[in-house]
């Protein structure tokens, strides 16, 4: 009777855990540096940059060739991401948080080869 259910309460432990896994950085109260340095190989192979704070902080400083779309304009982000879910991007704000909250939502809508490189300080001290 209550197997129905299982499928539903597979999906909902997953995405808790991942949600999880993604938003470790912001619990520490920074980004991390494991994580921005993971995203230098992605970045130099031409994965989409998306900074996702907001465009005063984005006017303070940001890497090179990265695009500014707040965090929870999933339409920007599909915009600009394009048709192809597979399309690797990388995502990263001041600790992780924001780009977590964007990659859950992007998640759920099919895209999969986003990436949270958590916070620009940590990507600046990691560049190679």
């Amino acid at each position: 009777m209550f197997s129905s259910h299982k499928p539903a309460r597979i999906l909902f432990t997953v995405l808790f855990v991942f949600s999880l896994l993604l938003t470790t950085p912001v619990i520490a109260g920074s980004g991390d540096e494991k994580a921005a340095k993971l995203a230098w190989p992605m970045i130099e192979s031409g994965a989409l940059l998306v900074d996702v704070r907001s465009a005063e902080e984005f006017g303070e400083g940001h890497l090179e060739g990265a695009v500014n779309i707040y965090w929870d304009n999933y339409d920007a982000l599909i915009k600009a991401i394009g048709e192809d879910k597979q399309r690797p991007v990388v995502f990263y704000c001041r600790s992780g948080n924001r780009a977590g909250k964007s990659i859950v939502e992007l998640s759920t809508r099919g895209y999969t080869n986003i990436y949270n490189a958590t916070g620009l300080n940590e990507l600046i001290a990691t560049k190679p």
